[in-house]
């Protein structure tokens, strides 16, 4: 049976004809390759779905993004800005950015999670929509926001250890001498190669909480403790599958690139450019809305097939 039987329900990769009890495709044990195929086969019979709930999130980042912009060109007024011009451009700014940070943050948590939710129903063989993947999650978003924070402190911890004391002893290279700032830079470039090769290893590591805490209902701690189990002997794969999002992300860079080009060099002379800034942040949306699916279901399926090896998840459902 070649790689790409699943896709449709006269192979015998797909079990059951879509009965509830039953999974729409076959569980067993799967290679590199037919991880990422099946993947893309399970979003493209269900695009609108995943599309759909990914939109939530990109819309969010498309208005947080849409608002900053105004800020930046002056269409919203800020009534201090004469009294205090340096206010408009940095203080409102720097905290509108954080806000809709936090926002997007937020919104991205649910919905990542509402992606895994929807998948695991279709991956099952049941039948779900948008609105069902959300409410399915969005009362447990508190736990999602907690995953994507432990996720993110996971790769940030270690060089941040080395590259604060290593920026105090730089700053203070006057008065402790060359052997300070050796030190330091000796820091920094331990917190840059060493600290983030370990920071990658221990986000791979953690990449599979939101599905086992959507799926198996697990609090925080559980979660990112069961993702270290099932992530064992996996990391390759979760790797492959964040480098092929990443690859699909650049293809948008790439489309985007001519405009972000012109309002770059239009901003040396002074010009505004605001209709390209709002192509680019189009192109923004398009490529989260589009993208992001690819990386959370290709997780989820590497997280199902890590079932199947440990825990013999076939035969539990069977």
């Amino acid at each position: 049976m070649g790689s790409g039987g699943w896709t449709t329900a006269q192979s015998t990769e797909v079990a059951g004809g879509g009965d509830y009890r039953q999974p729409n495709y076959a569980l067993r044990p799967l290679s590199l390759g037919e991880i990422l195929d099946r993947s893309f086969a399970v979003y493209r019979a269900n695009f609108w779905l995943f599309a759909g709930i990914a939109v939530l999130s990109a819309a969010v980042q498309l208005v947080a993004n849409a608002i900053l912009l105004m800020i930046y060109k002056g269409y919203i007024p800020n009534p201090r800005a004469q009294q205090n011009p340096f206010h408009i451009t940095f203080g409102g700014q720097q905290v509108g950015s954080i806000v809709a940070t936090l926002v997007f943050f937020l919104a991205a948590a649910v919905t990542q999670a509402a992606t895994v939710w929807a998948l695991s129903e279709v991956y099952l063989g049941r039948r779900t929509t948008i609105g069902d993947s959300i409410r399915a999650v969005i009362g447990r978003w508190l736990r999602f926001v907690g995953i994507g924070l432990w996720q993110a402190w996971s790769v940030l911890w270690l060089p941040l250890l080395l590259i604060l004391p290593a920026a105090l002893l730089i700053m203070r290279s006057a008065r402790i001498g060359l052997a300070g700032a050796f030190a330091g830079g000796l820091l920094i470039f331990l917190g840059m190669t060493g600290g983030m090769v370990f920071g990658i290893i221990a986000f791979l590591r953690n990449s599979l909480a939101v599905q086992a805490a959507v799926v198996e209902e697990l609090q925080v701690r559980e979660a990112m403790r069961r993702s270290k189990v099932l992530a064992a002997g996996a990391k390759g794969r979760i790797f492959v599958v964040y480098l092929i999002a990443w690859c699909l992300f650049m293809v948008a860079g790439i489309i985007e690139m001519p405009a972000a080009m012109v309002v770059g060099l239009g901003a040396l002379k002074g010009e505004r450019h605001v209709l390209l800034q709002v192509v680019i942040l189009f192109v923004n949306f398009i490529a989260h809305s589009a993208v992001t699916p690819v990386l959370m279901i290709g997780l989820s399926l590497v997280y199902f097939d890590q079932r199947v090896r440990q825990d013999g998840f076939d035969l539990l459902l069977m």
